[in-house]
């Protein structure tokens, strides 16, 4: 009886799924590296193919290039750079790209050499290899980061140098293969029309997604309280950028995704509401375990049915290519790592990335998708193909499981599986402050309650005094322990005040007091202090800078005083920012007044002098006035301005009290929308 193909290749990925889902919470229990336990799940599968009738089906499920580019790295690409943190990425931007592109192009150069020297491929085909296998796949890694809570910089760090790094590849790779196909022979011309072209590739991937980014928030706006409309926009902003960049403009389809993802990553994070926000982070979460599921099963199927074990083992000639190409990508990486890391270090002396950090990047280069891809994407005619794709899986399988399972203990020897100890003293404060609001719930609950178990709450209640006592002692031994200098406590200090005050300027936003336009321009305030204050700057006190909207704005403003002065556009576009920046500067006001009374009480909770709270103390006291003052100029300057934010908030307030009233007798089936 013949088999539906279609039905066929459902029943495939159903059992792909399932055989991941279970792998999920297994390899969970094991505390084993999901990714890698994956690979050797599709070795099984792979190598019982031949043997059960069952499982012969999953032989015939292979890698392709154009299966991996244009299914599978788009959204795990995207969803790494939308929850990836843009303000830490712009700081540790330097060592970043030049890991990405500087030191792709020399790990090319030096698996190049060494591959032509101690194997059978000639010096073309070595230089392809070496730049497909200069790519690192962070997956594994991060996912280990994220168990363990490590820096935020080491993170941002390796997953920035490999979306980037993959580009890089992917342009360099298919500038090499033009040159081999042609014959054309290696000179200073070639390798400046190189240059450009790979210039050209990279800069027009950062446009063409940027683009795409902003132009997704115009759909975005509209769905911003439908998160799933919302996650659909994404996802096909996420595909459509690839396909946009790569087979439209000819340039890098992996730079124009992540150039995207950030673009609607600051706009979600800045001006969708948290719930919504939440659910499409969940729902990337989601698309990207599908997407690594399914790839790293198939790495494990596709190396079976090549048989790389066996062939490796088999033929002497083969092994000691791969134990070239093994010494050569190692190398190559201490080269890039040790050699280009301190040169960058010299230059920014105040963000230096330390030797720890160094080590890690250098055992947790693992390879993945992308180089499995350019190996694949191969004729069937080229020289050495065959060669090249083994190596290629069995380096793949050699990074994945022998330093994807080494590097968490490899962490906890260098000190990385702790967090940093302002890290473990602001989780010390969450337990407090966590432990607090319930005690208080439970003695209002205690008060009010005419409930007959009364001997049951406060039993409860004196429980949850005990957990409060023991969270106060705790963060009490623990502050003492890790010997804080003053600086470090100073950080620790303006660190919760400036996340009380964006906690409060969120709130503030969803309240309806402030646009979201004035939401980013405070949200850019909040993150310039918190990045002077990583530098050391207390009080901080950064250079200002306004959002790319107000400044677009603020200059079609100026076009309109020059030519229009008396014109009514020109008077509506001048009341508008007034406005806008009488609530800029009244939320700061309110901001200014209420976290010092929020941090006293933490520093109370954390039994800290409060001498350390001067200088914090003292500052926001200096910008509450500054905020006043500005609040009389403008309302001097436009008596209207004040009557007329009063009204937006009065109209916001009455509005949203409507809407949430609403929703509750829809959700209560009272009323209906449908």
């Amino acid at each position: 009886m013949e088999h539906n193909p279609l039905l066929s290749i459902e029943v495939n990925i159903l059992f792909l799924l399932l055989t991941a889902s279970l792998a999920a919470v297994t390899l969970k229990r094991l505390r084993f590296p999901y990714t890698v336990g994956l690979v050797l799940l599709g070795l099984l599968v792979g190598a019982l193919g031949d043997w059960v009738p069952a499982l012969e089906v999953f032989t015939t499920l292979n890698l392709s290039h154009d299966l991996i580019l244009f299914v599978f790295v788009p959204p795990l690409i995207f969803e790494s750079a939308l929850n990836l943190d843009g303000r830490l990425l712009l700081r540790n931007l330097p060592p970043v790209l030049t890991l990405a592109a500087p030191g792709l192009l020399i790990s090319t150069l030096i698996v190049g050499g060494l591959v032509t020297w101690g194997t059978p491929l000639t010096l073309g085909p070595a230089l392809l290899f070496g730049s497909l296998i200069s790519a690192t796949d962070p997956v594994a890694v991060i996912a280990l980061f994220k168990e363990l809570g490590t820096p935020k910089q080491l993170a941002v760090l390796i997953e920035g140098e490999s979306l980037f790094n993959d580009a890089t590849a992917i342009v360099t790779f298919n500038i090499i293969l033009a040159l081999v196909l042609s014959g054309a022979p290696l000179s200073g011309q070639t390798l400046i029309d190189g240059g450009i072209n790979f210039a050209v590739s990279f800069v027009g991937g950062l446009a063409v997604g940027a683009l795409l980014g902003y132009l997704a928030q115009l759909p975005m706006r509209w769905a911003k309280g439908n998160p799933l409309v919302l996650s659909t926009i994404t996802l096909v902003f996420a595909y459509g950028a690839f396909i946009v960049a790569e087979e439209i403009f000819a340039v890098s389809g992996v730079i124009a995704v992540v150039s995207a993802g950030l673009v609607i990553g600051w706009f979600i994070d800045i001006f969708i509401d948290p719930e919504v926000k939440n659910f499409c982070q969940e729902f990337w979460e989601y698309v990207a375990f599908l997407a690594n599921s399914l790839v790293f099963l198939l790495v494990g199927i596709t190396a079976a049915g090549f048989d790389v074990f066996s062939q490796l083992t088999q033929t002497q000639t083969l092994l000691a290519s791969f134990g070239v190409a093994l010494l050569a990508i190692l190398v190559a990486r201490a080269v890039v790592v040790f050699g280009l890391t301190p040169l960058v270090n010299a230059l920014r002396p105040k963000h230096k990335v330390g030797w720890r950090f160094q080590v890690v990047s250098y055992w947790g280069g693992l390879r993945g998708a992308v180089c499995l891809a350019l190996a694949l994407s191969f004729d069937p005619n080229f020289p050495d193909r065959d060669l090249i794709v083994l190596l290629t899986l069995g380096i793949a399988l050699f990074t994945l499981l022998i330093p994807g399972t080494t590097i968490a203990g490899l962490m906890s020897r260098l000190g990385l599986d702790r967090p940093p100890a302002v890290d473990q003293i602001k989780r010390g404060f969450a337990k407090v402050i966590a432990n607090q609001a319930a005690l208080k719930k439970l003695a209002e609950t205690q008060e009010t309650s005419e409930i007959a178990f009364a001997n049951l709450l406060e039993q409860a209640v004196a429980e949850q005094q005990e957990n409060f006592d023991t969270a106060k002692q705790s963060l009490s031994e623990l502050t003492q322990q890790l010997k804080l200098d003053t600086d470090k406590v100073q950080e620790m200090v303006w660190t919760v005040a400036l996340s009380a005050e964006k906690t409060f300027y969120r709130h503030t936003y969803d309240a309806g007091f402030i646009t979201p336009q004035v939401l980013d321009q405070v949200n850019l305030m909040i993150s310039l202090k918190s990045d002077a204050v990583r530098q050391g700057q207390m009080p901080p006190n950064p250079q200002a800078e306004t959002p790319l909207e107000f400044r677009l704005q603020t200059l079609w403003y100026q076009f309109l005083e020059r030519f229009q002065k008396e014109g009514p556009a020109f008077q509506k576009k001048r009341s508008q920012l007034l406005v806008a920046q009488y609530a800029y500067h009244a939320i700061l006001y309110s901001a200014a007044k209420q976290i010092p009374q929020k941090l006293q009480e933490v520093v109370m909770l954390a039994n800290l002098p409060e001498s350390l709270l001067t200088t914090c103390l003292a500052a926001y006291e200096q910008w509450q006035l500054e905020a006043l003052a500005e609040l009389n100029r403008i309302g001097e300057e436009s008596p209207s301005a004040a009557e007329d934010y009063q009204r937006f908030v009065l109209q916001q307030m009455t509005q949203r009290a409507q809407t949430e009233l609403l929703k509750n007798m829809a959700a209560e089936g009272i009323v209906s929308f449908s």
